[in-house]
C-alpha cells in the first residue's frame, strides 16, 4: 500500500471590511494505491483540479483510474470536485453512492473498505466526519483526518478551528491522537510526522 499527500491543504484569510477574505482555500487530498483500488480522500476545492490532475498523472493515473472516493465530509473545500471523477464509488459519512443508487450502512468504522484501510468517525467539526485510517504494517498507521484535528490542537489541545460541537472535537481528536500514528494527514497545513 502507498499513501501519498497529492495536494496540500490551505486555509489562508486576511481580515477585509466587514469580515474575512478568504484568500486560498483547499483541503488536501490524498491518494491511496493498494494492489487492487486508487482511493482518493478528499477531491480539493474549487480551481484546484488541474493540481490534482498534474499530481495523479505523475503517478500515470488519470480521473477515471480513481475506483473509490471516501470524502471525510461535505464541505466545498474538501468535495468541490467530485463531478470530475463519475465512474468512482463514493463514501461519506455512513453511504455509499455507485451505479446511480445509494446505499446507506450501519457502523461505519466496522464496514470494509479496502485490506488494512478502515473509516473511524471522528464528528466535532461536522457532525458526520469520518477518517481513514490506513493499517501499512508491523503495527504502523496513517491517519487521513480530514477537518477532524489540525496543528494546534496536537501540540497544545487547543481548539482554533471551526467545530459544531466542541467537545465532539476534542474526543474525536483525541482518539486520533490515541491511534500513535506515524503520519497525521490533516485537511489543511502539513503532515504531522512522529
Amino acid at each position: 500500500m502507498e499513501i501519498t499527500q497529492i495536494l496540500q491543504g490551505t486555509h489562508v484569510m486576511e481580515d477585509a471590511e466587514g469580515g474575512v477574505n478568504i484568500v486560498d482555500h483547499t483541503g488536501s487530498v490524498s491518494l491511496i494505491t493498494t494492489a487492487t483500488e486508487k482511493i482518493l480522500v478528499d477531491v480539493g476545492g474549487r480551481g484546484r483540479m488541474p493540481e490534482i490532475q498534474a499530481a495523479l498523472s505523475a503517478k500515470n493515473l488519470k480521473e477515471d483510474d480513481i475506483s473509490l472516493i471516501i470524502l471525510t465530509h461535505f464541505h466545498l473545500d474538501h468535495a468541490f470536485n467530485i463531478s470530475f471523477f463519475s465512474k468512482a464509488r463514493v463514501i461519506g459519512w455512513n453511504h455509499e453512492w455507485k451505479s446511480g443508487s445509494t446505499f446507506r450502512f450501519k457502523d461505519i468504522e466496522t464496514w470494509k473498505i479496502a485490506d488494512g484501510i478502515h473509516i473511524l468517525p471522528t464528528p466535532g467539526h461536522t457532525p458526520e466526519h469520518i477518517s481513514v485510517v490506513a493499517e501499512i504494517g508491523d503495527g504502523k498507521k496513517i491517519v487521513i483526518a480530514g477537518d477532524a484535528i489540525n496543528k494546534k490542537y496536537a501540540d497544545s489541545k487547543t481548539i482554533s478551528a471551526y467545530a459544531f460541537d466542541k467537545s465532539l472535537y476534542a474526543q474525536s481528536a483525541d482518539k486520533i491522537l490515541g491511534l500513535s500514528a506515524q503520519q497525521i494527514h490533516m485537511g489543511h497545513g502539513e503532515t504531522l510526522n512522529f
